[in-house]
């Protein structure tokens, strides 16, 4: 109990660091290009015209949650939908930066993540919308901490609009202009940010084998 104890602390730390780095970078580092998301690349939307009979089956699509709750899609995550021939759906590819367009909060609307799988044919749901990007100024993985900062995130408050659900004013979001720091400091905050990102799967995976030594143990007592 000590060393789980001890793991989750761990974990939580870590957190805090990379979270305090990641706000840190995007208000110190020098900025070199003032650009809207319209500019970095070719906005889509998510999966149209679907009924629950289409899922749980055929091709893989991102659901709202691992947009919601990941800096990076978890690949090992995903959710199946099946898609017929003469349907027109766009698909993900390796580098888009997808969004969520609603939430309960106008805190929680907008929020990012960064699909670097390698997934040939993969769907995005219908609550999200994604950017290909293709502008050669923007490093896509980057792009992943950059919208979670806090910096970020309170420049895009005003964008969602409602009371009851909040929807994000997607028009106005892809016009609304942002400094990014040059290609080369992009990469660099990438690499240390993402060198923590690893070391805290490494330490999560920790935590769940202690859990399961523990789950062990307790069960050997009542044998």
């Amino acid at each position: 109990d000590e060393r789980i104890e001890t793991q989750s602390k761990i974990i939580e730390d870590l957190k805090t660091l990379i979270n305090g780095l990641n706000n840190f970078f995007q208000e110190h580092v020098k900025k070199e290009y003032t650009i809207s998301f319209s500019d970095m690349g070719e906005d889509y939307s998510g999966l149209s015209g679907k009924s629950a009979e289409d899922f749980g089956k055929g091709k893989p699509f991102i659901s709202y949650m691992n947009v919601y709750s990941n800096a990076f899609i978890e690949t090992n995550n995903l959710d199946k939908v099946f898609i017929y021939e003469d349907e027109n759906q766009s698909r993900v590819n390796k580098g888009d930066i997808l969004f969520t367009l609603s939430s309960e909060t106008p805190e929680e609307t907008c929020c990012g993540s960064v699909y670097w799988g390698d997934d040939e044919e993969l769907y995005l749901n219908s609550f999200c919308f994604g950017i290909h990007i293709t502008n050669e100024n923007v490093f896509s993985p980057y792009l992943a901490y950059f919208v979670n900062s806090t910096q970020f995130r309170k420049s895009v408050y005003p964008l969602a609009q409602g009371s009851t659900r909040f929807n994000l004013q997607k028009t106005d979001f892809l016009k609304k202009h942002f400094h990014l720091p040059s290609i080369v400091n992009q990469k660099r905050i990438f690499t240390i940010l993402n060198s923590i990102d690893k070391k805290i799967k490494v330490e999560v995976s920790l935590l769940k084998k202690y859990n399961l030594q523990k789950k062990y143990l307790l069960q050997q007592m009542f044998i």
